[in-house]
């Protein structure tokens, strides 16, 4: 029993010294905030938008920390710096406090399944070059950190700021063959993120009314004779073409990609309309030339009855579907 309560003493003294030491090499805590200004510009084709936002940082300046300088060493892992300024920098008691206006060029991926009613979800990724995770941690200043309330950003409503701080890890050495092969460094990140909502649906309308308008219009073949073969062909085929053109026009708003959205999905469904209505009239005109005429004339009012319906619940569905993922 004894030897036992020996060796627990051990343990607890060998805990203790080593919770001593972990405690004397702590990271310095680096408070870090953020307050957007303004969305100056936003291109899904680019994959990118430009933003203006004031950034800040506060700390001690102790130890290492006495020369730290992060107006030079911080950077956006997922974007640009194009000019810093209103650079201020002050002493605040014992607290060094540095803050500077950024006009950022950010690289973003945008999740364009629903588009042209979509919404986004804008991040912007804030490191320190030049000090590792062990030596400097961020701290959000939450009170101060926000959007400001003159964002005007044409068609969207900009909302639902928050920020974070995460460790990233890269396993690498950055080629520096002085470490080991897979050398493991962590790095503090602050992340501050926002939502990018549609104001109304109007873009959506403006990018798809041709794609809508275009079928309907195709349709119309059914009340056209099947003799008159020029006409009734003509429309569908000129409704065809007003349909590739509206994908066209939407396909050059957008990044390629091999996803499909709900834009590409409607497109589809209209230009497999406009064919089947091409081929409902051969096989009406087919009827009408063999004696047909009384099947031919209750195909084509069935079909201007089903095929508009089809269309308009096939049509709605990717569109709810659309306005339910956002």
């Amino acid at each position: 029993m004894l030897t036992r309560a020996l060796l627990r003493g051990f343990v607890a003294l060998l805990l203790s010294s080593a919770a001593g030491m972990s405690g004397a090499t702590e990271p310095a805590t680096v408070i870090v905030g953020s307050y957007v200004n303004q969305i100056l510009d936003l291109s899904f084709k680019d994959r990118r938008c430009t933003t203006d936002f004031w950034i800040w940082f506060r700390w001690k300046p102790e130890g290492a920390m006495a020369d730290y300088k992060p107006l030079d060493s911080f950077e956006l892992i997922n974007g640009r710096i194009d000019s810093k300024s209103s650079i201020v920098e002050k002493k605040i008691g014992d607290v060094n406090y540095v803050s500077a206006r950024i006009t950022a060029s950010i690289s973003q991926p945008w999740d364009l399944d629903a588009f042209p009613l979509d919404k986004h979800r804008l991040s912007i990724y804030v490191e320190d070059s030049t000090r590792v995770a062990s030596e400097m941690v961020f701290e959000i200043d939450v009170p101060n950190s926000g959007l400001g309330d003159e964002i005007n950003l044409s068609g969207w409503t900009v909302s639902s700021f928050d920020a974070g701080v995460t460790t990233k890890v890269y396993n690498t050495n950055y080629g520096d063959i002085s470490l080991p092969a897979r050398n493991r460094s962590e790095f503090s990140r602050f992340t501050f993120s926002m939502d990018l909502r549609r104001d109304t649906h109007e873009a959506a309308i403006k990018l798809l009314t041709t794609m809508f308008i275009a079928p309907l219009v195709a349709f119309a073949a059914f009340l056209i004779e099947p003799t008159d073969v020029n006409t009734r062909f003509g429309v569908g085929v000129g409704a065809l073409f007003a349909v590739a053109t509206s994908a066209v026009i939407v396909a050059s708003a957008v990044p390629d990609s091999s996803a499909l959205t709900a834009a590409d999905k409607m497109h589809m469904i209209s230009i497999s309309f406009i064919f089947l209505s091409l081929v409902q009239s051969a096989i009406c005109m087919k009827w009408d030339e063999a004696g047909h005429k009384v099947r031919c004339r209750l195909l084509d009012r069935l079909s201007l009855v089903i095929f508009p319906l089809l269309f308009v619940l096939m049509c709605s569905r990717v569109v709810l579907g659309a306005l339910r993922s956002t």
